[in-house]
């Protein structure tokens, strides 16, 4: 009994221990994830007095591998990317699910692929569209366990250690992204950036099933996860690609892009030719009879009140 009374503050030491080691690798953690995605999103003040373009994104060409495949990846990129446009503040984004109708009612649905342009063709709405591929996006998993063993403390538990399993997730692909005047098929902004980036799954923001488990299989990524991954190396790329999109925006092709999609004024009518009213004829000479002075009317001979001759 002495023996285990001894033993027994050891062992709430230990135990209070691992709960503050616990409670310190949450926290720390919570700030790491908040460290790697506040700033996704969030891009510096475009140029000022320039026009915004009205922007619409195609479904992306993503290759995947492992247990990133699989899925509509082509489609959750190209939706992540109309909202990171959006949050730049430098274009008018048209919603995908508008693009796709007026694609439809121009009957124009054969002019993209996913990843390409086709065909050019002018897409009454649009002024540029938003190309992207994504290249050799594969999502590697390691298992780190971490922890300490409680075996010493004289077998009360069993020799049992107290460990937690962290998910290392590394992310690598390649960028390709491309604003495409559709009319024309011209390319006036292109980047291709390479992204690779280590990171605890906690710290991306990933909850994945059966974290704890020791097994060397790969893990599973649902659409959600697969979407968190794709918009911090979209992020990275728009980033990476802000100075050509500014340098663009600035040029006189943008501002012609801008008259040429501007609503044109309604017509104004020719003003009416000023009227000139007619000029009043001169007054009539007046007549005098010479020996009266009573005024008599024109072209007669002889004064109507006196009757001398006035003519």
């Amino acid at each position: 009994m002495k023996v285990l009374g001894m033993r027994l503050p050891l062992v709430m030491v230990l135990l209070g221990g691992v709960a503050l080691w616990s409670g310190c690798a949450s926290s720390s953690e919570t700030a790491q994830r908040d460290a790697l995605t506040e700033n996704v999103g969030k891009y510096p003040p475009g140029p000022q007095g320039v026009n915004r373009p009205r922007v619409g994104v195609p479904q992306f060409s993503v290759q995947a591998q492992g247990n990133m495949a699989g899925g509509d990846v082509n489609e959750l990129a190209a939706d992540q990317m109309t909202s990171l446009l959006h949050l730049t503040d430098r274009f008018r984004v048209i919603e995908r699910a508008q693009l796709q109708k007026l694609l439809d009612e121009q009957n124009m649905e054969g002019i993209v692929r996913p990843g390409e342009l086709a065909k050019p063709g002018q897409v009454r709405g649009v002024d540029f569209l938003l190309i992207g591929k994504v290249t050799n996006l594969a999502v590697k998993t390691e298992r780190k366990s971490r922890g300490f063993g409680l075996a010493q403390v004289g077998g009360l538990f069993g020799g049992a250690d107290y460990k937690k399993t962290e998910i290392d997730i590394t992310t690598s692909c390649g960028v390709d992204i491309r604003l495409v005047n559709p009319t024309t098929g011209e390319v006036v902004v292109s980047n291709f950036s390479e992204y690779k980036k280590t990171d605890s799954a906690s710290a991306i923001g990933l909850d994945i099933l059966g974290a704890s488990a020791e097994a060397d299989a790969d893990i599973q990524l649902n659409e959600d996860n697969k979407g968190k991954i794709l918009r911090l190396a979209l992020d990275d790329a728009v980033k990476k690609s802000l100075s050509q999109i500014d340098k663009f925006l600035r040029s006189p092709e943008n501002q012609s892009a801008e008259a040429q999609t501007a609503v044109p004024a309604a017509p104004v009518a020719p003003a009416a030719p000023a009227v000139t009213p007619p000029a009043e004829p001169p007054a009539a000479a007046k007549h005098f009879c010479p020996e009266c002075g009573k005024e008599v009317p024109a072209g007669v001979k002889f004064c109507p009140n006196c009757g001398a001759k006035v003519g």
